[in-house]
């Protein structure tokens, strides 16, 4: 009888795991999940004064290896990003509004244009040409079936050339780097000049608004095929630091404003930059620096190239490494989503009819540096 019992105990013990591990089972498949891959490296509170999705597509000279390489092609498979307009600037030790904006009155200076000022212009900000500052984040995305992975730009195929003149394929990998575990999203500034201000020389003339996207990118190298041959480069070739991007509007093709889009460039002679260190607490990180004038993108020696204990990585940055590599960058509208970000509804359009693609067409070449060909 004791065995018996045994018996029945333990099959009722057997009976009542699998009753609690199908409950949980039908549980987890009938409860939507509280969050889509990616949505942990995106502002999970309100940041902005505006949110929503827009469309890029770039170009870069490879000056060493004279290549034009392009990304985003395909307009309707372009690159993506998620893109908090008007960051909340007031108040300035802890912002949790946006002002839009600038006179004494309202207790919000307009801020003097730290690239152009007349020439009766002094130290006494009431002769400075002012207008509004604002900055937006810019996070970089490529779609999942579910979510998305934040922080990657572009993963695709591109030409370059070894030794100057043999013809090489690899995979080029774009990748904004992590900061404590956290995505470092590109930042947009932006002067707005005609707002406020006039200063001493109401004929004064300058651009109507100054913009710079600057960022950080890691640059990694993978699957490459020198004269059709595979030259194994193993997981880790990467540069040996992020290149730092530093895109101006292009004043001249439209300019650029983040909930508009436009065209951003990085390249010998675009804009002058700052006058002499930048001096207002709502610069926030820019705060202090002086902006130096446009140039081209630096890339970054390779390291961590090769397998086997053979080092590649001097090959690699014979190909692709050094200073001014001209970019130029197009962006398409913001389709602004008022309920907040969500990673897997990312191609509809909002209530405006701005929808994110089909995304911009791939900018023309950018000029080359003096003396280049």
């Amino acid at each position: 009888m004791r065995t018996r019992f045994l018996h029945n105990a333990s099959s009722a013990k057997r009976a009542l795991a699998v009753v609690v591990l199908a409950a949980v089972v039908s549980l987890l498949l009938s409860t939507p999940s509280s969050s889509a891959p990616g949505d942990e490296d995106i502002p999970d509170r309100p940041i902005a004064a505006s949110q929503g999705f827009a469309t890029l597509a770039q170009g870069a000279v490879v000056r060493r290896s004279k290549m034009y390489i392009t990304i985003g092609s395909d307009r309707n498979n372009p690159m993506w990003s998620a893109i908090y307009t008007f960051l909340y600037n007031t108040p300035v030790e802890n912002p949790e509004q946006y002002l839009a904006g600038c006179s004494k009155n309202r207790g919000r200076p307009c801020i003097p244009n730290p690239f152009y000022q007349p020439d009766c212009a002094t130290n006494d900000v009431e002769t400075q040409r002012g207008g509004l500052y604002f900055r937006s984040l810019i996070y970089p995305f490529t779609p999942l079936s579910n979510g998305a992975e934040v922080g990657l730009l572009a993963k695709t195929r591109v030409r370059l050339v070894a030794f100057g003149s043999i013809p090489a394929e690899a995979t080029l990998t774009l990748r904004v780097p992590r900061d404590n575990g956290r995505v470092q999203p590109f930042v947009a500034h932006i002067w707005q000049n005609k707002l406020d201000g006039v200063g001493c020389d109401p004929s004064f003339v300058s651009p109507d608004v100054d913009a710079l996207v600057e960022g950080k990118v890691i640059i990694s190298l993978s699957d490459l095929r020198v004269d059709g041959v595979a030259v194994p480069l193993g997981p880790s070739c990467r540069t040996v630091r992020p290149a730092e991007l530093a895109l101006w509007a292009e004043t001249a093709n439209g300019g650029y404003f983040p909930a508009d889009g436009g065209r951003l460039g990085a390249y010998d002679g675009l804009h002058p930059g700052s006058l002499k260190p930048l001096n207002s607490p709502y610069y926030s990180e820019l705060q202090g620096r002086t902006i130096p004038p446009s140039t081209g993108l630096t890339i970054p020696d390779f390291t961590g190239c090769g397998v086997g204990g053979e080092d590649l990585s001097p090959l690699v940055s014979a190909m692709a490494s050094g200073p001014n590599n001209p970019v130029r960058a197009s962006q398409g509208m913001v389709s602004f989503r008022n309920n907040g970000i969500d990673l897997n509804d990312i191609r509809s359009c909002d209530d405006q009819g701005r929808c994110p693609t089909p995304g911009p067409e791939v900018p023309p070449r950018p000029p080359l540096p003096a003396g280049d060909e």
